[in-house]
């Protein structure tokens, strides 16, 4: 059942992470507000079906640490993906250093998910 929560979650937290980049580029504030908050949810209950996936199966070790510098770092970006989020709602002036701080997440997002998918691939159940 963890399986099939984890998949669900990461689908979801992929959809919102869209939905929140594209509502924030266009301007839909609205949305944007309340999808960023819900999606960062979605991702945090992604990382607690995945840390339950890691007790019934084994993950290649070196693969998995090139995962975890990637993830490390998404859940380390979106910090300041937030504070800037919030200074630009205050201080519009603050607008192009949100938008660096949502590419670089973004990168981190993707190559966190890739190599997640990647090495998710390469995991076997475990025995006994």
């Amino acid at each position: 059942m963890d399986i099939y929560c984890f998949w669900f979650f990461t689908v979801l937290t992929l959809i919102g992470l869209v939905a929140t980049l594209v509502t924030g580029r266009c301007g839909f504030r609205k949305y944007h507000l309340r999808l960023a908050p819900l999606t960062i949810g979605f991702l945090v209950i992604t990382i607690v079906f995945a840390e339950r996936l890691a007790k019934v199966r084994d993950f290649p070790e070196e693969e998995m640490r090139i995962h975890l510098y990637f993830a490390w770092s998404a859940a380390i970006l979106v910090l300041p993906v937030v504070a800037s989020g919030l200074g630009y709602r205050a201080k519009p002036a603050l607008r192009k250093v949100h938008l660096v701080c949502v590419i670089l997440f973004t990168i981190a997002a993707v190559a966190a998910t890739s190599t997640g998918i990647w090495v998710y691939s390469m995991s076997t159940p475990k025995v006994g």
